[in-house]
């Protein structure tokens, strides 16, 4: 019971969070910062969930309609988000994303975008205001999106590294057997590997059921201006993000 107690303390948290609007965009740094967030309130989710909780959660499909310019951006680093919070999702049409997975999951991955969109809504509108964008001969929507992809790259190669980190840091509680929750038989002598098997093919089972088709779809980046590439990179890159690896989130500790 108390176990239960607390995962629906952190699910609660994941909705406050999913339900937060960003009305006038935000810095970086609170994305970054929200994206921290998210990977702590992940690790307490998965590592606390049991075989019970896990039959009980429902996949939830939820659409997101983007209408300004930074839909290019966030179409590039999607892939990141879905990995970070271990969701599926595809892009339909020009300006909507789709998410699909376990409700919590999805609600992260919502809240990211979200935050990351107003982040990058923020950054750009600094650097429209800098000399190096006013002084730049080309024209202006060439430099935008060549520092949009800048900032998306980044912010993938972010996401990707904390999705690293964190499955490293999962894993290494769970070889420790220091993983609350973990019922179903682990596999490869991992305590807890199954549970995560378990989880993505009921996520795979509910994208059958869909009928959704999915395809690969390769794009290419092209980058009219190398410096306004490289200022997208630095504002996606400007804070550091680091949190201590070994010493894993407890449930005690969500705010």
């Amino acid at each position: 019971m108390q176990q239960q107690s607390e995962l629906a303390k952190v699910k609660a948290r994941i909705r406050a969070l999913a339900a937060k609007t960003v009305e006038r965009g935000c810095s970086e740094a609170e994305a970054m910062a929200a994206a921290a967030k998210v990977g702590e309130l992940l690790d307490v989710y998965g590592l606390s969930m049991s075989e019970v909780e896990l039959r009980e959660e429902t996949c939830v499909q939820q659409r997101l309609a983007t209408l300004g310019p930074g839909r290019l951006a966030l179409r590039w680093l999607f892939p990141s988000v879905l990995r970070f919070c271990e969701c599926r999702g595809w892009t339909d049409g020009r300006q909507d994303f789709v998410l699909f997975g376990l409700l919590p999951d999805v609600q992260m991955a919502e809240y990211l975008l979200r935050v990351i969109e107003g982040a990058l809504a923020w950054e750009e509108g600094r650097y429209r205001r800098s000399p190096a964008y006013l002084g730049n001969p080309l024209p202006g929507q060439a430099i935008l999106r060549s520092f949009r992809y800048g900032f998306a790259d980044r912010v993938a190669k972010r996401l990707d590294a904390m999705a690293d980190e964190r499955q490293q840091a999962v894993q290494a509680r769970r070889t420790a057997g220091t993983a609350p929750g973990t019922g179903l038989p682990g596999t490869g002598g991992l305590p807890g590997t199954g549970l995560v098997l378990a989880k993505s093919k009921k996520v795979e089972e509910g994208m059958r059921g869909l009928g959704v088709r999915l395809r690969t779809v390769t794009s290419t980046a092209t980058i009219r201006d190398r410096g306004a590439y490289g200022d997208g990179r630095a504002a996606g890159g400007r804070v550091g993000l680091g949190r201590p690896v070994g010493a894993g989130p407890g449930i005690k500790g969500v705010r």
